[in-house]
């Protein structure tokens, strides 16, 4: 996925990332997650956060793992989008 970008470590995004969520990625990253999912943040290290989405996309039962896999995104794997 590359280098993490030098605003990603600043203590002011950091700060804000986990003060106000949701907000942080409606306005860097265009993501909106709604009210009724539960967003907790894990700021681990400057240089390592990890969110972890275990809810598979809605009308993908039955799904191969290679069909569910092209779902998935450099920005889902970065945890500013979700699966379309």
């Amino acid at each position: 996925l590359g280098i993490a970008p030098f605003w990603y470590k600043s203590m002011e995004y950091r700060a804000r990332a986990v003060r106000e969520p949701r907000r942080v990625l409606q306005e860097e990253f265009g993501t909106f997650i709604p009210e009724t999912k539960n967003v907790v943040v894990h700021d681990s290290t400057a240089d390592h956060r990890y969110i972890v989405l275990p809810e598979r996309p809605a009308g993908t039962d039955g799904w191969s793992e290679e069909d569910l896999r092209k779902l998935v995104t450099r920005d889902c794997m970065i945890g500013v989008s979700v699966p379309d």
